[in-house]
């Protein structure tokens, strides 16, 4: 990690936010040694900043193994943070709905980094995750909700994701194919939703529509979301869309959006 340049107040607000970065799913514990060999720093300064940041609520110590994780300050500060969304505060309630009324579960992620990022999660009551996937993110080629906002995008911004995003096989159904992504994304557009059929993960299937705001550009997505044996696509893909449909109409309306009528007429008369 190179300091030249940095002056010390600043280089260490910088090594103390590299740390909390070296946290993730796979790594949710850390040790001194163990950051230090990563960012490059001495085991002296990884263990005086870890001190501080654990006595500031940020971090917080196993003191029988001697590992750190993320501590109720970083929650706290996640939390003000989600609040913040207003896109999110309309569209919880509905996702709560969906999930009642449905039983499958609900998501709301925006665009972020050339990934989906999830502001809000609903499990489904038949099968109830085991971890949370707010503040998670995926790819944008095999999940429904990244395939929306694909699929609304202007030509340059598509371009630019499609050319970083190198179409990863996560499954034996993962579209590899720029070109029949592409026809897909029109297949979105002319339908008003898309679907994401074990292309993300094996026996896992989704809808997702857009979300609009006032000036009617696409700032979110939703989707609905289970098992193959929940979601049953063939038997029922007209139904769960015409629904989806409505709520994100719904969602975008109260974004400030009027909506038309034309996607719940396609779906009726395809």
């Amino acid at each position: 990690m190179k300091d030249s340049g940095i002056q010390a107040p600043t280089q260490s607000v910088v090594r103390a936010l590299t740390i909390l970065s070296c946290f993730s799913d796979e790594q949710p514990e850390v040790r001194v040694s163990d950051v230090a060999k990563q960012l490059d720093l001495t085991i002296s300064n990884v263990s005086r900043l870890l001190a501080t940041m654990e006595a500031m609520g940020y971090v917080e110590k196993d003191e029988l193994s001697g590992f750190y994780r993320l501590g109720t300050k970083i929650v706290t500060l996640g939390g003000i943070a989600l609040n913040n969304y207003d896109i999110r505060k309309q569209a919880l309630p509905e996702l709560h709905a969906l999930e009642q009324q449905l039983g499958l579960g609900a998501n709301l992620a925006m665009l972020k980094e050339n990934q989906i990022f999830y502001l809000a999660h609903v499990d489904s009551h038949h099968s109830p995750r085991m971890y949370t996937l707010i503040g998670r993110s995926n790819p944008l080629h095999c999940t429904g909700i990244g395939k929306v906002l694909l699929a609304h995008m202007g030509s340059d911004q598509l371009e630019k994701a499609l050319s970083s995003d190198q179409l990863f096989a996560y499954t034996s159904k993962t579209l590899t194919s720029k070109e029949q992504l592409m026809e897909q994304l029109q297949w979105i557009r002319e339908r008003g939703y898309a679907m994401e059929d074990e292309e993300l993960a094996l026996g896992r299937a989704c809808l997702a529509a857009p979300v609009r705001n006032r000036m009617g550009d696409v700032i979110a997505g939703i989707s609905i979301s289970g098992s193959l044996s929940e979601i049953r696509l063939e038997q029922r893909e007209q139904e769960l869309s015409r629904i989806l449909i409505e709520v994100s109409d719904h969602i975008s309306m109260k974004m400030g959006y009027i909506t038309s009528s034309s996607h719940s007429n396609r779906l009726l008369n395809p």
